[in-house]
């Protein structure tokens, strides 16, 4: 039986607050369909999303394991891809930020899939709050406007940060802290 759909997702991804989930819709004519999602399932939400199209035979060889490879990667089940997807979205929503404008595109891939059908549960945030990691590409003035969009949502103490610094140290703060980052 030829396969029509398959969703991985990172193995690590609510050990390390961010991961990648990635659907693919396998076509008749040889090209597959890829959904790719960066998820901050501890702030952020969609931090990136693309759509491709490529042939079964790329796909296989080369861009699975590009976007998941395969040491880091599980497969999960298309309702619960997609309950995760979203609600990491809606998570983030909460607290005033907007998904990668290339989501919707890459939402083509949940067509016909119910999230509803899903029977799994995710906790997004960390120990019961929202938790921002700087990631490695993003600028300080970014890390600051994300600081205060939290403190603004969740008041003080109400969210934890990790902000990376100069020489690639880490700052490690909860919102209480009265420096900025």
């Amino acid at each position: 039986m030829k396969r029509q759909t398959e969703a991985f997702v990172s193995a690590n991804m609510f050990d390390a607050g961010i991961g990648t989930v990635a659907v693919a819709r396998f076509r008749g004519n040889g090209e597959v369909e890829v959904g790719v999602f960066l998820v901050d399932v501890y702030c952020l939400g969609v931090k990136n999303a693309f759509y491709v199209r490529a042939g079964q035979m790329e796909y296989e060889r080369e861009l699975l394991d590009r976007i998941l490879p395969a040491e880091d990667r599980k497969p999960i089940d298309l309702p619960s891809a997609r309950k995760l997807v979203e609600g990491a979205v809606a998570y983030a929503k909460d607290l005033g930020f907007a998904p990668n404008p290339d989501y919707k595109k890459a939402c083509r891939v949940f067509g016909g899939i119910e999230a509803a059908d899903s029977t799994a549960s995710f906790t997004y945030g960390k120990d019961g709050k929202p938790f921002y990691i700087t990631g490695p590409y993003d600028p300080p003035q970014l890390a600051s406007r994300i600081v205060e969009q939290l403190r603004s949502r969740c008041g003080e103490g109400g969210f934890h940060y990790l902000i990376c610094v100069g020489g690639g140290e880490l700052d490690e703060s909860d919102s209480s802290d009265t420096e900025n980052p």
